[in-house]
């Protein structure tokens, strides 16, 4: 019998799509920024906003990107036995199809004071999204604390989701009572972090899979009737 482990090949590729997925969100939301419409400003226009301006479609193009990438990452959890439990992976399904949604479905245009349906709706899948990712992250840390392999990113891992919940709440303080001053700044470093959150769950994923398990063959166990040849043919040749 071989002592080796079957290897996750399938994660390998789906790691991967994770990783360039976050690469080109990256790219596109700097894009983004680069050549806003006049009078634009980051500090207090969300990435909504960004996204539906005529300049926008970057930053459109990023959301939707991430959201149908980062579907790999429950994909490759389950491919590489990565055991996070269901709500987790029900969770970070709400993620992904949170961010899709709120791509496809994009907020009213700047300067709309009554929100309409199309803009609540964006507005709640968007939220969703943003409160599934850190929360399936801490509901799944007491088991990846238990796999050896993920052991020395939970420190990590927790940090970036506890900054992430008190993002959150930080972004409904200045969305309601604060009268959305500085709103896009502080949802900017809920996405930075959100993002980087992301990342480490990738990087450790693509470790996991990263190298092959080398099989070591187990010697064939020796039976009595080995032995008794060997002794027979010894008496033999006497």
């Amino acid at each position: 019998m071989s002592g080796s482990h079957p290897q996750p090949w399938t994660a390998r590729p789906l790691t991967l799509v994770a990783a360039l997925g976050l690469s080109l969100t990256a790219a596109l939301g700097v894009a983004a920024h680069l050549a806003p419409d006049p009078g634009m400003s980051p500090l207090s226009l969300t990435i909504s906003d960004y996204a539906v301006s005529n300049n926008g479609w970057p930053m459109n193009l990023a959301i939707l990107v991430l959201g149908v990438t980062s579907l790999a990452v429950p994909l490759a959890l389950r491919a590489a036995r990565v055991g996070v439990g269901r709500l987790a992976e029900a969770l970070l399904l709400v993620w992904c199809l949170g961010l899709i949604a709120s791509a496809l479905i994009p907020t009213d245009p700047i300067g709309v004071v009554e929100l309409s349906t199309q803009g609540y709706v964006h507005r709640y899948v968007s939220v969703a999204a943003f409160v599934a990712l850190p929360v399936a992250t801490l509901l799944a840390i007491r088991r990846l604390a238990a796999d050896a392999r993920w052991r020395d990113a939970v420190r990590r891992l927790r940090a970036l989701a506890v900054t992430s919940v008190l993002a959150l709440l930080a972004l409904y303080y200045v969305a309601f009572p604060g009268g959305r001053v500085m709103m896009g700044l502080v949802e900017r470093i809920l996405v930075v972090v959100e993002l980087a959150l992301l990342a480490v769950l990738v990087g450790r994923l693509y470790r996991c899979t990263g190298s092959r398990t080398r099989s070591t063959p187990s010697r064939p166990p020796r039976v009595a009737g080995d032995r008794a040849g060997q002794v027979s043919h010894l008496t033999s040749a006497r």
